[in-house]
């Protein structure tokens, strides 16, 4: 993954040492440990978005270089054991929230393109961005949310084909979930019978019937997301519901 400096390699016995003396202020030790791991950065980056940078001119690299410097300057060897793998989580959360600002890859389309041929390191929820930052850090939410749908005997295959394809339909069936979500009897009346609580929820809003059952698993899966721990689907979720509302 990467290649010590010589010349902090034989100054130091370990990694943690050099880090250490740099986090000291020895800014020479510091700027030569960047200098041979302008390539690592590189990867890295380049790895997490899924397209080939490089150091000149990009602003991505700019990022994971400034990411790369902060993870020295924070880096807790009582804490994190290995600093690269520590760094890179730094550097993936630097990108993704400079690709979530950047409003050009924000179009995201929920459901639209999981490929159940895929592996689950290459299932994404898609974006017409070639970034596609969902694939970033996803990948073990899907999994955990296929476990939870599995309960209410849908699949993502499912949620491919069965998804309201239209913008009101969509909008309409995540205000649906959210009034399930958000209504603690609703909720765990569902999670109980496996099936939507009909008659209780069309109390709550007024919405035609074959509505909900038409968008039954979307509506299902929905729910479950809202009120889950899985955040980066979910605000993929709420991102969907922001994005329809003004397009």
């Amino acid at each position: 993954m990467f290649k010590f400096g010589l010349n902090y390699k034989k100054a130091n016995n370990s990694l943690a040492d050099m880090l250490e003396k740099i986090q000291a202020g020895n800014k020479t030790l510091k700027e030569q440990f960047i200098k041979d791991n302008i390539l690592y950065i590189t990867k890295v980056v380049s790895n997490i978005l899924g397209i080939y940078i490089d150091d000149k001119n990009s602003e991505e690299y700019s990022i994971g270089l400034s990411a790369f410097n902060e993870a020295i300057d924070n880096y807790d060897a009582q804490r994190n054991n290995d600093f690269f793998n520590y760094s890179y989580m730094v550097i993936k959360h630097r990108i993704i929230d400079n690709v979530r600002k950047n409003k050009k890859h924000g179009n995201v389309v929920l459901f639209s393109s999981i490929d159940e041929n895929q592996d689950y390191e290459s299932k994404v929820i898609a974006s017409n961005s070639h970034y596609q930052l969902e694939k970033i850090e996803i990948k073990d939410e899907l999994i955990r949310f296929e476990q939870q749908i599995k309960e209410f005997d849908i699949s993502l295959a499912d949620l491919i084909t069965d998804s309201p394809k239209h913008k009101d339909s969509r909008l309409l069936s995540i205000k649906i979930a959210r009034v399930i979500a958000e209504d603690d009897e609703l909720f765990y009346k569902m999670i109980r019978k496996k099936r939507i609580p009909l008659s209780e929820l069309l109390q709550k809003i007024k919405v035609n019937q074959k509505t909900v059952g038409r968008n039954r698993k979307f509506i299902i899966a929905v729910s479950l997301i809202l009120r889950s721990n899985l955040d980066d689907i979910k605000d993929i979720v709420l991102s969907e519901e922001r994005r329809e509302k003004y397009v």
